[in-house]
Protein backbone atom coordinates (compact mmCIF):
# COMPACT_ATOMS: atom_id res chain seq x y z
CA UNK A 1 0.00 0.00 0.00
CA UNK A 2 1.53 3.51 -1.15
CA UNK A 3 2.47 5.57 2.23
CA UNK A 4 2.23 9.71 1.95
CA UNK A 5 4.50 10.07 4.84
CA UNK A 6 7.69 7.90 5.76
CA UNK A 7 8.61 9.05 9.43
CA UNK A 8 12.01 7.44 10.72
CA UNK A 9 13.22 8.77 14.17
CA UNK A 10 15.04 6.53 16.72
CA UNK A 11 12.99 7.47 19.39
CA UNK A 12 9.89 5.87 20.12
CA UNK A 13 8.07 8.39 22.28
CA UNK A 14 8.93 11.14 19.89
CA UNK A 15 7.95 8.87 16.40
CA UNK A 16 4.62 8.50 18.40
CA UNK A 17 3.86 11.73 19.07
CA UNK A 18 5.12 12.60 15.48
CA UNK A 19 3.06 10.19 14.30
CA UNK A 20 -0.10 11.29 16.15
CA UNK A 21 0.31 15.27 15.50
CA UNK A 22 0.05 14.65 11.69
CA UNK A 23 -3.03 12.36 12.50
CA UNK A 24 -4.55 14.44 13.73
CA UNK A 25 -3.89 17.29 11.48
CA UNK A 26 -4.04 15.57 8.42
CA UNK A 27 -6.52 12.47 8.87
CA UNK A 28 -6.73 11.67 5.13
CA UNK A 29 -2.90 10.86 4.99
CA UNK A 30 -1.28 7.24 5.31
CA UNK A 31 1.32 7.75 7.47
CA UNK A 32 4.13 4.98 8.24
CA UNK A 33 7.11 5.30 10.72
CA UNK A 34 10.23 3.34 11.79
CA UNK A 35 12.55 3.42 14.02
CA UNK A 36 16.15 3.08 12.22
CA UNK A 37 16.76 4.41 8.29
CA UNK A 38 18.61 0.90 7.80
CA UNK A 39 15.02 -0.88 8.07
CA UNK A 40 13.71 1.26 5.45
CA UNK A 41 11.37 -0.73 2.87
CA UNK A 42 11.43 0.86 -0.97
CA UNK A 43 8.32 2.89 -1.71
CA UNK A 44 8.12 4.48 -4.55
CA UNK A 45 4.80 6.46 -3.91
CA UNK A 46 5.90 7.83 -0.72
CA UNK A 47 5.44 11.73 -0.90
CA UNK A 48 7.32 12.64 1.98
CA UNK A 49 10.05 11.31 3.95
CA UNK A 50 10.31 13.14 8.08
CA UNK A 51 13.91 11.85 9.09
CA UNK A 52 15.53 12.29 12.52
CA UNK A 53 18.99 13.96 11.98
CA UNK A 54 20.77 11.41 14.31
CA UNK A 55 19.87 8.70 11.63
CA UNK A 56 21.98 10.49 9.17
CA UNK A 57 24.97 11.63 11.34
CA UNK A 58 26.14 8.48 11.98
CA UNK A 59 27.52 8.23 8.46
CA UNK A 60 28.47 11.84 7.78
CA UNK A 61 25.55 11.96 5.25
CA UNK A 62 26.59 9.35 2.88
CA UNK A 63 22.80 7.67 3.21
CA UNK A 64 21.07 10.31 1.94
CA UNK A 65 22.00 9.40 -1.18
CA UNK A 66 20.51 5.66 -0.96
CA UNK A 67 17.12 7.23 1.05
CA UNK A 68 16.43 9.84 -1.66
CA UNK A 69 17.29 6.60 -4.58
CA UNK A 70 15.04 4.24 -2.33
CA UNK A 71 12.46 7.34 -2.51
CA UNK A 72 12.43 9.33 -5.78
CA UNK A 73 9.48 10.81 -5.92
CA UNK A 74 9.14 11.67 -2.17
CA UNK A 75 10.19 15.30 -0.63
CA UNK A 76 12.98 14.02 2.32
CA UNK A 77 12.78 16.67 5.28
CA UNK A 78 15.38 16.60 8.10
CA UNK A 79 14.31 16.89 12.12
CA UNK A 80 17.26 18.57 13.94
CA UNK A 81 20.44 21.21 13.91
CA UNK A 82 23.63 21.45 12.19
CA UNK A 83 26.32 24.36 12.31
CA UNK A 84 26.01 24.06 8.59
CA UNK A 85 22.17 22.74 7.08
CA UNK A 86 23.33 24.21 3.80
CA UNK A 87 25.34 20.86 3.30
CA UNK A 88 22.09 18.66 3.46
CA UNK A 89 20.14 20.74 1.25
CA UNK A 90 22.95 20.22 -1.01
CA UNK A 91 22.80 16.16 -1.15
CA UNK A 92 19.15 16.35 -1.78
CA UNK A 93 17.42 17.36 1.22
CA UNK A 94 14.26 19.41 0.65
CA UNK A 95 13.74 20.88 4.28
CA UNK A 96 15.97 20.97 7.23
CA UNK A 97 13.46 22.02 10.43
CA UNK A 98 15.65 22.55 13.45
CA UNK A 99 15.27 21.43 17.12
CA UNK A 100 13.43 24.44 18.25
CA UNK A 101 10.09 24.92 16.99
CA UNK A 102 6.89 23.11 18.48
CA UNK A 103 5.29 20.65 17.52
CA UNK A 104 2.28 21.91 16.11
CA UNK A 105 4.77 24.49 13.79
CA UNK A 106 6.67 21.13 12.81
CA UNK A 107 3.38 19.35 11.67
CA UNK A 108 1.92 22.85 10.18
CA UNK A 109 5.27 23.50 8.29
CA UNK A 110 4.93 19.34 6.86
CA UNK A 111 1.57 20.23 6.01
CA UNK A 112 2.30 23.50 3.61
CA UNK A 113 5.28 21.09 2.41
CA UNK A 114 2.61 18.34 1.10
CA UNK A 115 1.20 21.02 -0.51
CA UNK A 116 3.96 22.50 -2.51
CA UNK A 117 4.89 25.87 -0.45
CA UNK A 118 7.90 25.86 1.69
CA UNK A 119 11.45 24.48 1.57
CA UNK A 120 15.04 24.94 2.57
CA UNK A 121 15.84 26.52 6.56
CA UNK A 122 13.55 26.45 9.44
CA UNK A 123 15.27 27.75 11.63
CA UNK A 124 13.98 29.89 14.94
CA UNK A 125 16.22 32.36 15.28
CA UNK A 126 14.40 33.54 19.23
CA UNK A 127 16.01 30.19 20.44
CA UNK A 128 19.31 30.99 19.38
CA UNK A 129 20.50 30.14 23.29
CA UNK A 130 21.89 27.06 24.66
CA UNK A 131 19.77 23.89 24.68
CA UNK A 132 20.33 24.13 28.31
CA UNK A 133 19.12 27.68 29.25
CA UNK A 134 15.56 26.68 27.90
CA UNK A 135 15.22 24.69 31.14
CA UNK A 136 16.98 27.09 33.42
CA UNK A 137 13.87 28.75 34.25
CA UNK A 138 12.34 25.07 35.46
CA UNK A 139 12.86 24.00 39.29
CA UNK A 140 14.81 21.13 40.22
CA UNK A 141 11.60 19.09 40.78
CA UNK A 142 10.00 20.75 37.55
CA UNK A 143 13.19 19.00 35.41
CA UNK A 144 12.99 16.14 36.75
CA UNK A 145 9.14 15.51 36.61
CA UNK A 146 10.19 16.31 32.90
CA UNK A 147 12.55 14.27 32.53
CA UNK A 148 9.99 11.50 33.45
CA UNK A 149 7.71 12.43 31.07
CA UNK A 150 10.66 12.43 28.28
CA UNK A 151 11.02 8.50 29.55
CA UNK A 152 7.54 7.79 28.98
CA UNK A 153 6.66 7.59 32.62
CA UNK A 154 2.97 8.28 33.53
CA UNK A 155 1.75 11.11 35.89
CA UNK A 156 0.67 7.80 38.25
CA UNK A 157 3.76 6.32 38.22
CA UNK A 158 5.89 9.28 38.56
CA UNK A 159 3.86 10.18 41.63
CA UNK A 160 4.97 6.51 42.98
CA UNK A 161 8.25 7.21 42.18
CA UNK A 162 8.64 10.70 43.87
CA UNK A 163 6.36 10.26 46.62
CA UNK A 164 3.86 12.80 45.62
CA UNK A 165 0.40 12.49 44.55
CA UNK A 166 -0.62 12.21 41.14
CA UNK A 167 -2.65 15.72 41.24
CA UNK A 168 0.82 17.15 42.38
CA UNK A 169 2.23 15.79 39.67
CA UNK A 170 -0.16 17.49 37.38
CA UNK A 171 0.30 20.66 38.71
CA UNK A 172 3.94 20.55 38.13
CA UNK A 173 3.14 19.87 34.43
CA UNK A 174 0.99 22.86 34.26
CA UNK A 175 3.72 24.72 35.87
CA UNK A 176 6.30 23.31 33.40
CA UNK A 177 4.12 23.92 30.46
CA UNK A 178 3.49 28.11 31.36
CA UNK A 179 7.56 28.49 32.16
CA UNK A 180 8.32 26.63 28.84
CA UNK A 181 5.59 28.86 27.10
CA UNK A 182 4.09 25.49 25.52
CA UNK A 183 0.21 24.83 25.81
CA UNK A 184 -0.05 21.21 26.18
CA UNK A 185 2.27 18.13 28.36
CA UNK A 186 2.81 16.52 25.05
CA UNK A 187 4.64 19.85 23.44
CA UNK A 188 6.67 20.01 26.78
CA UNK A 189 7.89 16.66 26.37
CA UNK A 190 8.65 17.11 22.46
CA UNK A 191 10.79 19.91 23.92
CA UNK A 192 12.41 17.97 26.39
CA UNK A 193 13.09 14.66 23.83
CA UNK A 194 14.52 17.68 21.64
CA UNK A 195 17.01 18.67 24.25
CA UNK A 196 16.99 15.66 26.69
CA UNK A 197 20.62 15.48 26.71
CA UNK A 198 21.29 19.37 28.16
CA UNK A 199 18.12 18.22 30.33
CA UNK A 200 19.56 15.15 31.84
CA UNK A 201 22.86 17.13 32.83
CA UNK A 202 21.03 19.57 34.63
Amino acid sequence: MDQDILIIHQHRLMLDMLEMGLKKQLPQLNIATQLSIDTAQTTQETKLVLIDIEQLNKVSFRNIGPLVNRHPRARIVVLGSHARPEVLLARGVHTVIDLNHSLDDTVKRVESILAGRGSGLMVCKEFEQSSSSIFDCLSERERLVLRELCCGQKSVNIATKLDISPQTVHSYVSRICTKLNVETRQESVFLGMRHFEALQAM
